[in-house]
């Protein structure tokens, strides 16, 4: 390989334009397709050096190869399965030690030693998993699977938030077995499986969070870490089955089914307390045999343990489930949401008049607006279900009694400040209240009968919320644990995959050959673009983009290098930075940006007060004139024009609130006039911050009373005159 490379940097192609076809080809098409595109008359004569799709994928597994996959049948001693028991997976410190030594992330990473539990000089790779049982796609004989995804929490958070970014690593895939046995103990059987399975996969991750190794950060610098497990992203039935407990059973803490509509938080369930248990259920004499699950299982349940005789974290140092099962947002607040907070007021409300006001809300670009009302909204993610809680409040004011609104304002301020990027104390209190005001109101709740006749909220859902601060307070924000990313990593890893194979006995082998093949050719594009321009992996972001809050390494390192590259990467767009440009008063916090091409250019004044109808337009305008300018300047001015400029809309740019370091994208502020789809206009509202503007100015009225002033867009102007171009909104 490395002597064709010599002469051919494109080996086994022959040029660059031959590779990306090649590579265009294997991504695209299947290889009946690919067959066939190679049978069709090229117009010019010439074709590809490769004659077929057999051929094109021989020269694909001839790139230079990441991470090896391998496969172990296992068997369960005594009980047959419909399907041999194929586990597929990579090594875990192997999988570690990739994105721990990539040069692409080694300006997002940071390395934290624990001094008081770790020996002088050593660090941390603190691991984050990801794991949800999915079926691989509908009518295709049940198919269900347990892929598995890992990262490591050096890597900015940020970063990490974005399944584009390539900080997720597929680690395994384990088919959903069916046994051969009476349907109650599938899931005892299946679940020891499981962790028989993460036990082969974590093994020596598991060794070096012991006794610690050395690697090569990427940096090119010999660390000595360790690898404890810190978090692991999962639904609630899933983190069950991490935990092994009962489904009855809270897997963060000792609650029980009765206790989960308590305000107060039960201890945590250790991994202690799970080993303490299982050894004393199958201890020598009076215990049970755990491979008799019928009497083992029972035994197991009634002091709510799922039944797993040796857990796959039971020799995992400083790693324990009540810690490092984190709650997560997508499952825990906004399914929570969906699932009962809005059948509540559905019930109250009323379906019809409920979508009715969805239905007229005002439309906002950038936000989900329901035009056939949200009783019929299905297949969301975490985006339209935020897009929702934003406006449940005012939407049911007025038609649902006060005493249920009450609870349901405090439970959407508590879902607010969980989605903080960054906390302090004074949030995290700010939470407690919230969720405690919640517990305080909710009966006004079962007084209207919403909860569907029910006397109690014996919801597991509700009772993960009890521990959102404590997991805040080890491990930060909860949002970069969110199951989206998981969830797009799901369609990425699994399902696209699965449509490539032939859906036959050996599809999980296929998909493994096609997450193969994808690698080959990602690194495969990234040492053609070392070679060509000559330049440093090490990632070189600008300032600039270090303030964006979605720079992606990758991304911002190819558009450095070869920015001519970029389209033949998949990438998310980039934000445009509105603080660069332009003039810049002191201690700017939000940038305003318009196109250069106004919506309507040189319009009578009179006819814009008549289009929008402003019937005070023109006594406003000179009022803004004279407050801006002195009497002498004002007067001249207003003799000099009568003829202004209107866009229909503009950007609006901020810095993020939890990180006032952090550039957020900018938003669409909508200034229409009246139109047969808007006869009142089309006017976006936004929210004024008067605090600390001098009183004495009219403008300020509201300063003494509230710091924040409700302000609604009728028009965005130019107004040119011979020295001047005055802005006026």
């Amino acid at each position: 390989y490395q002597k064709n490379h010599e002469t051919n940097i494109y080996w086994p192609f022959q040029s660059h334009a031959e590779w990306r076809l090649g590579k265009f080809l294997v991504e695209n098409l299947m290889q009946a397709q690919i067959n066939v595109f190679l049978k069709l008359e090229w117009w010019n004569g010439q074709k590809p050096s490769f004659s077929s799709a057999c051929q094109l994928l021989e020269w694909m597994d001839t790139l230079p190869s990441g991470l090896k996959w391998q496969v172990m049948q296992l068997e369960v001693n005594g009980y047959n399965t419909e399907k041999k028991i194929k586990f597929i997976y990579q090594d875990g410190l192997e999988v570690v030690e990739s994105p721990f030594g990539n040069p692409i992330f080694a300006q997002n990473m940071s390395f934290d030693p624990l001094h008081n539990t770790l020996p002088e000089g050593a660090t941390i790779i603190p691991i984050i998993t990801a794991s949800d049982k999915t079926p691989i796609m509908k009518h295709t004989g049940n198919l269900e699977m347990h892929p598995l995804f890992l990262m490591i929490a050096n890597i900015d958070s940020d970063i990490c938030m974005k399944a584009t970014a390539h900080a997720w690593c597929c680690v395994a895939f384990m088919l959903v077995i069916k046994f051969n046995i009476h349907l109650d103990y599938q899931t005892i059987l299946q679940a020891q499986l499981w962790h028989r399975c993460m036990d082969i996969v974590m093994e020596r991750l598991k060794r070096v969070a012991n006794v610690g190794e050395f690697m090569t950060d990427a940096f090119s610098d010999i660390q000595f870490c360790f690898t404890p497990l810190v978090a692991w992203t999962a639904d609630l039935p899933e983190q069950q089955l991490i935990a092994a407990v009962a489904r009855n059973a809270s897997p963060i803490t000792l609650a029980t089914l009765e206790q989960f509509g308590d305000p107060t938080c039960q201890p945590p369930h250790t991994k202690q307390y799970t080993l303490d248990h299982i050894h004393q259920i199958s201890r020598t004499g009076g215990g049970r045999d755990p491979w008799k699950v019928d009497s083992f299982q029972k035994v197991a349940k009634a002091n709510q343990l799922l039944g797993v005789q040796l857990p796959f974290f039971r020799n995992w140092q400083h790693s324990d489930p009540a810690r490092f099962l984190v709650p997560e947002v997508l499952h825990s607040l906004h399914k929570f949401f969906w699932d009962h907070v809005l059948k509540w007021y559905k019930e109250v409300v009323g379906i019809d008049k409920l979508n009715t006001r969805y239905k007229v809300h005002h439309k906002h670009i950038g936000f989900c607006h329901f035009a056939s009302g949200i009783s019929c909204a299905t297949q969301m993610m975490g985006q339209e279900y935020c897009d929702i809680q934003r406006t449940i409040v005012p939407m049911i004011a007025g038609a649902a009694p006060a005493a249920m609104v009450q609870p349901i304002c405090a439970l959407m301020d508590f879902f607010y400040l969980a989605q903080r990027h960054v906390h302090t104390e004074s949030s995290i209190r700010d939470m407690e209240a919230s969720l405690a005001e919640f517990h305080s109101t909710k009966n006004g709740i079962l007084d209207t009968g919403a909860h569907a006749g029910k006397e109690d909220f014996n919801i597991p859902k509700l009772e993960l919320m009890l521990s959102f601060t404590d997991a805040i307070r080890r491990n930060g924000g909860l949002i970069q644990y969110s199951a989206n990313v998981s969830k797009r990593l799901l369609i990425t890893h699994c399902k696209m995959p699965f449509t490539r194979t032939n859906r036959q006995s050996d599809f999980t082998e296929q998909i493994i050959r096609l997450l193969d093949c994808e690698e080959r050719i990602c690194l495969f594009d990234i040492y053609l673009l070392l070679h060509e321009h000559n330049k440093p992996l090490m990632n070189a972001t600008e300032d600039e983009e270090n303030l964006l809050s979605s720079a992606d390494p990758t991304s911002s390192w190819i558009s450095h290098v070869a920015p001519s590259e970029q389209c033949h990467f998949n990438f998310p767009r980039s934000i445009r930075n509105l603080f660069t440009k332009g003039l810049m008063s002191k201690g700017t916090v939000a940038a305003l940006s318009v196109t250069i091409t106004p919506d309507c250019v040189k319009l009578n004044i009179a006819d814009v007060g008549t289009t929008y109808a402003l019937p005070d337009f023109f006594e406003r305008l000179n009022e803004y004139i004279v407050r801006c300018a002195d009497s002498i300047a004002s007067h001249i001015a207003l003799q000099m024009f009568d003829r202004v400029s209107v866009w229909y809309k503009f950007h609006i740019q901020q810095y993020s609130t939890c990180r006032p370091s952090v550039i957020m994208p900018s938003q669409v502020v909508q200034a229409q006039p009246p139109s047969p789809n808007f006869p009142y206009r089309n006017c976006d509202a936004v929210l004024l911050n008067v605090d600390g503007q001098n009183p004495d100015n009219p403008n300020c009225m509201f300063h003494n009373v509230c710091p924040w002033i409700v302000l609604m867009y009728h028009l965005f102007i130019q107004v040119m005159l011979q020295k001047y171009v005055l802005y006026f909104s």
